[in-house]
């Protein structure tokens, strides 16, 4: 059996000081961005783009489904998201209600069966940033 060496220790001791560097600038860059807008997208189309802050409480309502025959509704609150559930029938699942409240630009809920993501931008969309084949 190998012994672990000085250089061992200094390697081991510099990836952690690393990965606590990158942890601690992920979440001041969080900190430092505006979340100002929440978007709805169903079927990979635009439905929805919400203006809010942190004194926002109020309920939204978009439709959904191959004839809009469908409601989701999302609550907001002190500057957080959750959509509500939907019938079992819809969603089975309901991976989408249990992700819960979600408050930051990395995080965003879906709900695949019915192809509905929610999630937070820091700025307004405008035009097209990027397309994908």
């Amino acid at each position: 059996m190998k012994k672990i060496t000085f250089y061992d220790k200094l390697f081991i001791a510099l990836i952690l000081v690393f990965s606590a560097a990158g942890f601690l600038f992920n979440f001041s860059l969080d900190a430092e961005a505006e979340q100002k807008y929440i978007t709805v997208h169903v079927n990979n189309e635009l439905v929805m783009e919400l203006s809010f802050n942190d004194n926002t409480e109020q309920r939204v309502f978009f439709s959904f489904g191959d004839n809009k025959e469908h409601t989701a509704t999302l609550e907001i609150s002190r500057g957080m998201v959750r959509m509500l559930p939907l019938d079992e029938e819809l969603c089975p699942h309901g991976i989408c209600s249990h992700t819960g409240w979600i408050s930051r630009n990395y995080q965003s809920i879906v709900c695949v069966p019915n192809r509905i993501i929610v999630a937070f931008n820091d700025k307004k969309l405008e035009g097209v940033d990027g397309v994908t084949y």
